[in-house]
Parts: structure tokens; C-alpha cells; sequence
């Protein structure tokens, strides 16, 4: 395919104080969440800069991406599309239709395809084309690269420059856990959601692989309180608890399961998990989200020219 445009579709963020409790509402419409929790999840965000800097870090991948396609000889414009905030896809899509453009790759802000599925983002680029008016745009989805050789070194490499922090005879035993966010548990095979555990557990043996990194787990984080029925386990809170009863000194954590930093990433893991660790008198380790790392944008590039 020869695309005109690219787009990338993310989950958005409020990116002001007085856009949280707005997008919370947006975001959980329908779902008979209380004011009073809508209150509670709002007051996360004072902890971590009153706001997400989610919206800004994809804006920066954003030009990465468009430097290194030119590089690479496809000289097209980027254009982002949030699913839950400003700008929206929406809107992002009439302005691409306006400007006559009809031949796109969509490129969803996650590496896994499971984990696409669950924030619903091919569906939400579909309900917005079954309500008309955008006629002669078409999409290519690009997604499902976690097994990708880059995307496995570039973990690898953040991770390596944590444990080099960690004195030298107690790095191989320093715990590993390769977090993902908790989606409900899927029976349907023929479900994309299915898949999720099996993604998880692949990309996260890649990377412990690639470290030559023995002591891993993977964990789910970020279940909602509110949730009914069963999703999926370990929770994060849990493995911590586990690791202290076996006398760990220290437990790192990697954001394997996500692209940039946003909420789930600034206050469940480094207010929450990490108090819970320090809590339990462990030291607290985090590796860094990757999405703009130097070699991520060239790898997308990459791989766009490739579909």
C-alpha cells in the first residue's frame, strides 16, 4: 500500500487541571460510575502534575515519526486521533477527509494487537465511518509488532540501565515484573482479547530473553475497582506482597504492557505500587516507557514502508 497519510489513534488525556474530571466523565460514560468515584480517580491526578503528559509524548512521537518516514522516502503527514479527549478522531478524521486525502495506515498507540481490541480502537474508527458523511477514506491497520527485534532490544536496554544501578552480586536475583493493564478474562478464542495473556507472556520472555534475566513475572495492574466480573491475574499489588514474604530487597517494575507515561503509569505504579513496596521495606524500580526512544520511530517508519 502507498498511504497519502498516517494516522495514529491513542486513548487521550487531559492535559490542564480543569480538563480531568471532564475527561473522566467522557471517558467512563455509560458505565454507572459514581461522582464520588469520578471525585476519587480525579484526585489521582493532583499526585502526578495535576494532569497526563500522555497527549504531549505522543505529539512528540508524532514528529519523530513524520522525520524518519521522510528519511525513508515517504514524505506524508502524521495526524493523531484520541479516542477519549481532544483532538478527537472524530474530528481529526473530517479534517483528513477535507483536506482530500483518501489512502491512510493506522497505526494504534499500543504494540499489541489484544490490547488494540480492548481499548476498542479499529471499532471506534469503524462506528465514526458507519455514521457517514466521511466517504473515500480507507485504513490500513499496522499493529501487533511486540515480537518486533527493536521493540525487545529497546526494553532490554532500559531495563539494563536500571539493574546497573543494583549492586553487581544482586542483579541476577533482583524480581522482574513486567506489568500489563488487567482486561476481563476472554474464554472466546475467536475474541482478540483472548489473546492478551499469550502477548504478554511472549514479549515478556523476549525481553527477560534478550537481558539473560531469569527472575520474571508477568502482572496486571490497573483493574478497575468497579469491575464485576474476573479479569485477569496476577494483580500487581498482590506479586509485591508475595515477593516481600520471600524477603526480596527490591522489586523492579517494567511498563512493558504501555507505549508512554499517562495516569497508570505515574500514579498505580509510581505512587501506588511504589508504596506498597516501600511500604513492605523494598526498594522501588521502574525502567521507562519507550515510545520515544530513539530507535522506536524508526522501527514504525520501518515497518509502515513494509505493510
Amino acid at each position: 500500500m502507498h498511504p497519502d497519510h498516517i494516522l495514529l489513534i491513542g486513548y487521550g488525556a487531559p492535559e490542564k487541571a480543569d480538563e480531568v474530571l471532564p475527561f473522566l466523565k467522557g471517558m467512563t460514560a455509560g458505565r454507572g460510575i459514581s461522582e464520588e468515584s469520578l471525585q476519587r480517580l480525579a484526585s489521582h491526578y493532583a499526585l502526578i502534575g495535576s494532569a497526563s503528559p500522555y497527549n504531549d509524548q505522543v505529539t512528540e512521537f508524532r514528529g519523530r515519526l513524520e522525520k524518519e518516514l521522510r528519511i525513508l522516502g515517504l514524505d506524508v503527514p502524521v495526524f493523531v486521533g484520541m479516542k477519549n479527549w481532544h483532538p478527537y478522531l472524530k474530528d481529526v478524521l473530517v479534517e483528513i477527509h477535507g483536506k482530500g486525502f483518501n489512502r491512510g495506515i493506522a497505526l494504534p498507540l499500543t504494540a499489541y494487537s489484544a490490547s488494540s481490541a480492548g481499548a476498542g480502537y479499529k471499532e471506534e474508527l469503524e462506528s465514526i465511518f458507519a455514521q457517514g458523511g466521511i466517504a473515500g477514506l480507507s485504513y490500513h491497520f499496522l499493529e501487533g509488532w511486540y515480537e518486533q527485534k527493536i521493540f525487545i532490544e529497546v526494553h532490554a536496554e532500559e531495563i539494563g540501565k536500571v539493574l546497573a544501578t543494583v549492586p553487581a552480586a544482586e542483579r541476577a536475583g533482583t524480581p522482574i515484573l513486567f506489568s500489563f493493564h488487567a482486561l476481563p478474562i476472554v474464554q472466546d478464542r475467536a475474541n482478540p482479547l483472548a489473546a492478551y495473556p499469550e502477548e504478554a507472556l511472549s514479549v515478556s520472555a523476549l525481553v527477560a530473553a534478550r537481558l539473560g534475566h531469569a527472575k520474571w513475572s508477568v502482572v496486571y495492574q490497573s483493574r478497575p475497582a468497579s469491575a464485576k466480573t474476573a479479569w485477569l491475574s496476577p494483580d500487581i499489588g498482590d506479586a509485591i506482597s508475595d515477593l516481600a514474604k520471600k524477603g526480596e530487597k527490591r522489586v523492579l517494575v517494567v511498563p512493558l504492557g504501555f507505549l508512554c507515561d499517562h495516569a497508570e503509569i505515574l500514579y498505580d505504579l509510581d505512587h501506588q505500587a511504589r508504596a506498597l513496596v516501600e511500604g513492605k521495606e523494598m526498594q522501588y524500580l521502574r525502567s521507562q516507557t519507550v515510545l520515544n526512544h530513539s530507535k522506536i520511530a524508526a522501527l514504525l517508519a520501518s515497518l509502515i514502508l513494509k505493510s
